[in-house]
């Protein structure tokens, strides 16, 4: 997942006076002034992983933390977490850089604090990434066909690549054919617009799905999730 499709900074006031006031509430909760109701999120292959963490210190710019083993693999990956917590400001989240990961020991160090609106929660869709599984795609409109391969997926739309893009208008509908599950299915679509990139295009579409569609989508989804968080979890072992 593309960092800028998961959060925005956003300035309040200036950097500086940003990052105190975001100690400011860390400190008010190390000292049991407030509630303690921190939860850090980050993003595996699409799929949130989402902890509650537990103050350890605050100590001039940075908090100690202990935290979920899986969260502490995915920040020791990521280099950075978001943290959410309804004290912040205008109940933003808040981005911040990790500069101290000790995954066995579930402790993280963190500092650089910057609010955040967090963009990927406002998904209406549970979405996840599925090149490993190379599922071919092909878009049909008129005597045109867009063949690629599927990026990700979710219950509304797709993420598809193709390295060659024939003439397709945005916002064109048509219909969306993939086999997954074992099946073959061919839905309703409509290509919204692509991406061009150095190796070919990122095209995104969204889909109206039957019920029949829908539940093989949904059990497809599932599975996807239970295979990636199995994979997180062979990684901590």
């Amino acid at each position: 997942m593309v960092h800028r499709d998961v959060y925005n900074i956003v300035t309040v006031e200036n950097g500086n006076a940003d990052n105190k006031s975001i100690l400011k509430v860390f400190t008010e909760m190390a000292a049991g002034r407030i509630k303690s109701d921190i939860k850090l999120l980050n993003y595996f292959h699409e799929i949130p992983i989402s902890y509650s963490a537990t103050i350890n210190n605050v100590e001039d710019d940075s908090i100690e933390l202990s935290v979920n083993h899986h969260q502490a693999l995915i920040i020791k990956q990521d280099k950075f977490t978001l943290i959410k917590s309804k004290h912040f400001h205008k109940d933003y989240g808040v981005h911040c850089y990790a500069n101290y990961i000790n995954v066995p020991k579930s402790i993280v160090i963190l500092n650089n604090f910057a609010y955040a609106v967090i963009r990927a929660e406002r998904r209406e869709a549970v979405r996840v990434n599925v090149e490993k599984c190379r599922i071919h795609v092909g878009f049909t409109f008129e005597n045109v066909t867009l063949e690629g391969t599927m990026l990700d997926i979710s219950g509304s739309g797709a993420l598809v690549f193709a390295s060659v893009l024939p003439s397709t208008p945005n916002e064109q509908p048509g219909s969306l054919a993939f086999a997954i599950m074992g099946t073959q299915l061919t839905v309703p679509a409509i290509f919204l617009k692509a991406s061009e990139t150095k190796d070919g295009n990122i095209c995104v579409f969204t889909f109206n799905l039957d019920r029949r569609s829908d539940n093989i989508v949904a059990q497809f989804i599932y599975q996807r999730q239970v295979e990636i968080i199995q994979d997180l979890k062979d990684d901590i072992v």
